[in-house]
């Protein structure tokens, strides 16, 4: 978390955690461990910014080279593919002009028009390079950004899930603690996991503690299995579920 931000946002990281553990009363060590792992994830969440500082680290360049068993007196070309969709450059601001710019009027028009196709980004290159190492330095900013408002927004909930489950269900708890593991990467395949989890956690939540943790683990792994939701959705209907989370 001090790398990915700085030690406040450590010490957000453990106040959440010390949450799970006062819910389990401390005797549930599986759950305080999975959900201090997913939590972590979670918390480091791949945003422009942080894909921005990945990019341009030093043990990265150093990685490729041994990857591609360049020689020292060898030239490397490194060149990027990025593709910035509209919705996490509008999340790259500040989260009031954010808002704004995701409304639909010209301005969203035009900035939509520019990122409808990626383009190659040379980081070996001076120019390439100090453009994304920009990005990454707007860190200290990242707090005021529409996307840390959304994940603080999207962690509270999960935690709060957590919780709530701990007190009655641990089993139950533990499952909502490894979903989790549909909220990944970036782009379209973030879109997708993240529209999967929302959809389960429609379910935890209009099923409360009727829902039995095997079946909110099927749920889970029919999402991870296919990312566009076809055996998730078969998976609701078999157990009765599709409309009730419709509802």
């Amino acid at each position: 978390m001090i790398d990915y931000q700085d030690p406040a946002y450590a010490g957000l990281y453990l106040d959440r955690l010390a949450r799970i553990q006062s819910s389990a009363n401390g005797h549930n060590p599986r759950l305080i461990g999975e959900t201090a792992r997913h939590l972590a994830l979670w918390m480091s969440y791949e945003d422009t910014i942080r894909v921005a500082d990945l990019k341009t680290r030093s043990a990265r360049f150093s990685r490729v080279r041994s990857e591609v068993r360049a020689q020292r007196e060898q030239v490397l070309a490194i060149k990027e593919f990025m593709h910035p969709r509209l919705e996490e450059v509008c999340e790259t601001l500040p989260a009031a002009i954010g808002r704004w710019l995701m409304k639909p009027h010209w301005i969203n028009r035009l900035v939509g028009r520019f990122t409808r196709s990626g383009r190659i980004v040379p980081t070996s290159s001076l120019r390439g390079y100090l453009m994304l190492y920009a990005v990454s330095r707007m860190r200290r900013w990242r707090r005021s950004t529409l996307r840390f408002e959304i994940e603080t927004r999207r962690i509270e909930a999960w935690v709060g899930r957590i919780v709530a489950a701990a007190r009655t269900n641990p089993a139950l708890a533990l499952e909502v603690a490894q979903c989790q593991r549909l909220v990944k990467g970036y782009g379209d395949t973030h879109a997708r996991g993240l529209g999967n989890y929302e959809t389960i956690m429609e379910v935890v939540e209009s099923q409360q503690q009727r829902l039995a943790p095997a079946t909110l683990r099927e749920l889970r792994d029919a999402a991870l299995a296919d990312e566009h939701g076809n055996k998730l959705r078969a998976c609701l209907v078999r157990h009765s579920l599709q409309q009730r989370v419709a509802a």
